[in-house]
């Protein structure tokens, strides 16, 4: 029944809707499975940002470095949201709101691999 919805909606029925939504949700992926194979649960603190100047000026416990996939997932959710509601009305701004969406998973999954490199 829901997969016959799906089919059948004009939202979803649009390629660039389903690019944007297939590359966004690879990109999550990506960043999750990266993180879990790569940061192991410790008890210190572990580094999230580099400077040239101050060298690391931002530690945290590991399991924040999830927050970054959990800020993004919900950009990604609000976005696409949103654009479903004003596909009809503007396409624009729906193809707008959604490639943003996904160029932010992009940088998320580049912050990801930084913090990878940064912790090894």
């Amino acid at each position: 029944m829901f997969f016959s919805f799906l089919a059948t909606n004009l939202f979803f029925k649009n390629k660039i809707v389903r690019v944007c939504f297939l590359t966004s949700l690879f990109f999550i992926l990506l960043s999750l499975i990266a993180l879990y194979l790569k940061i192991t649960p410790i008890t210190e603190a572990i580094p999230l940002r580099y400077t040239v100047y101050f060298g690391i000026d931002l530690i945290a416990p590991w399991w924040s470095v999830f927050l970054f996939l959990l800020s993004g997932l919900a950009i990604f959710i609000f976005n696409f949201v949103l654009a479903y509601l004003l596909f009809l009305k503007s396409n624009i701004l729906a193809y707008f709101l959604m490639l943003s969406a996904t160029l932010i998973q992009l940088v998320l999954v580049i912050v990801s691999f930084l913090i990878i490199l940064l912790n090894n």
